[in-house]
């Protein structure tokens, strides 16, 4: 099964091989290999992602699950660029749970001249009747990334999400008062659709923003994220990024939005659902954090770093 280029990155327990799924009181890690590669600059290597996905899957169609979010739409014109069609799919939660970023994926598609499919997706329902199963094949434990898994799982095409930009995390928070220290966190949660996939035995692409170590890389050389790590400018704070200011530097007529989860009308449910998990679970059990600094993850693929940590 491929997760990513080449398998570039992946996870595992303790000593148990790679990719494995949870084995008890064994600590979870992620890891990057080795690659000979040339980092160009953040729209040179999405672009290099999308024909890579293009050739990993030779002759397939692919289908893009468009949030609205400004992820998905990295992905969606880095397929644009290079003229390659590709199918786009908004889901439509009922009560007009995610009518904002339903409203934004709509608008990003006129905007682009982009034909979409939209598809109404009972949210309530999904989480009463198939949350738990999903939870349990993939060891997802919240309950906001349990939807997706269902979108790939009907799909016909190569699913994609657009997803999985680095996560980089500042250890002391919102204390800049002090000189911040900035590493790049990986979750279970995070390789939980991937362990979905392999199980359904369904090849997507569920982590399209970290593909190739090019792309994974250039998101470090990116200005806005020089700065970021200088704490020049306030990083993330609640649901709120500056990381707009990044992807502009390679697709300058992004919109401007607000961050919304989608699921802010039924807190309650998600809530009530987290708590079923916890106590069938005895406790959110997949939850681990593995972290690591810039220097490290240079050092794992290029095999030199000239970070100073």
């Amino acid at each position: 099964m491929i997760f990513s280029e080449n398998n570039w990155h992946g996870w595992k327990y303790g000593d148990q091989s790679e990719y494995s799924n949870q084995i008890a009181n064994q600590p979870f890690r992620t890891f990057h290999r080795k690659a000979d590669i040339k980092v160009g600059s953040y729209k040179e290597e999405l672009i290099n992602a999308a024909r890579s996905t293009i050739d990993a899957y030779p002759n397939q169609k692919f289908t893009l699950f468009f949030s609205g979010g400004a992820d998905s739409e990295l992905v969606l014109r880095s397929y644009l660029a290079i003229n390659h069609p590709i199918e786009v799919i908004i889901y439509r939660y009922e009560n007009d749970y995610n009518l904002y970023d339903v409203s934004y994926a709509i608008t990003v598609c006129s905007m682009l001249g982009i034909s979409y499919k939209l598809i109404d997706f009972n949210l309530q329902k999904f989480y009463e009747n198939d949350a738990e199963k999903y939870s349990e094949i993939s060891e997802i434990d919240r309950p906001r990334a349990l939807p997706h898994l269902k979108f790939l799982e009907t799909t016909d095409n190569i699913g994609i999400l657009g997803q999985g930009d680095p996560w980089w995390c500042r250890k002391e928070y919102i204390d800049y008062s002090v000189k911040g220290t900035w590493e790049y966190k990986d979750t279970e949660s995070f390789v939980g659709t991937a362990k979905f996939i392999r199980h359904i035995n369904k090849p997507s692409i569920d982590r399209w923003l970290k593909w190739t170590p090019g792309l994974f890389l250039s998101y470090t050389r990116l200005k806005w994220f020089k700065q970021l790590i200088n704490d020049a400018i306030i990083g993330k704070t609640g649901v709120n990024s500056t990381k707009l200011q990044g992807y502009r530097e390679a697709y300058p007529d992004i919109i401007d939005r607000t961050k919304l989860t989608g699921f802010e009308k039924i807190d309650e449910l998600i809530i009530e659902v987290e708590n079923y998990l916890s106590t069938k679970n005895n406790g959110l059990i997949y939850r681990q954090d593995y972290t690591m600094s810039l220097s490290q993850i240079e050092q794992d693929i290029l095999g030199y770093s000239n970070q100073l940590d």
